[in-house]
């Protein structure tokens, strides 16, 4: 069924909610970070690196949404404060992966547990499984990513729009 405006609901709410949301977990967020080297965004970045080990910036942007122009500031901020290292790549001489430093896998270790305590208390609050409200996050950032990228339609069809 090709769909148009006349047969699909809006549903204005599939913006508002995410962005209300996003809010409200930047200031958990804010939280945990506070009184370490990192702001909310960077321990995005930080912790990102820590569950892969290592990786490079576009792999990197790619994976949390941002732009390489964002995350290429973020990762110098991140340099100077001596939270991540460059290493030149092992089979790309022209590109880097992006590490911890011993300093901040010692600031992600420290934000990691306060993060595990933020994380009891959602738990607590949250009515329904983790599992169900994460794989509603993980269709609705499937179609968003599919917005921004038609190319990439998760079904295979292209809808008229």
């Amino acid at each position: 069924m090709i769909r148009n405006r006349t047969t699909v609901k809006l549903q204005p709410g599939l913006f508002l909610q995410p962005f209300v949301v996003s809010q409200l977990v930047g200031s958990v967020i804010e939280r945990v970070v506070e009184g370490s080297d990192v702001t909310a965004a960077e321990y995005a970045v930080t912790s990102s690196l820590a569950a892969l080990g290592s990786a490079t910036p576009t792999e990197l942007a790619r994976r949390l949404g941002l732009s390489p122009t964002t995350l290429s500031a973020m990762v110098d901020r991140l340099v100077r404060k001596d939270e991540l290292r460059r290493v030149p790549h092992a089979q790309d001489g022209r590109s880097y992966v992006l590490e911890p430093t011993p300093k901040g896998e010692a600031t992600n270790a420290r934000n990691a547990q306060r993060l595990a305590q933020e994380l009891s208390s959602l738990l607590l609050h949250l009515e329904g499984e983790a599992d169900d409200v994460l794989a509603a996050l993980g269709r609705l950032e499937d179609a968003l990513r599919s917005t921004l990228d038609p190319s990439r339609d998760p079904r295979g069809v292209l809808e008229e729009r």
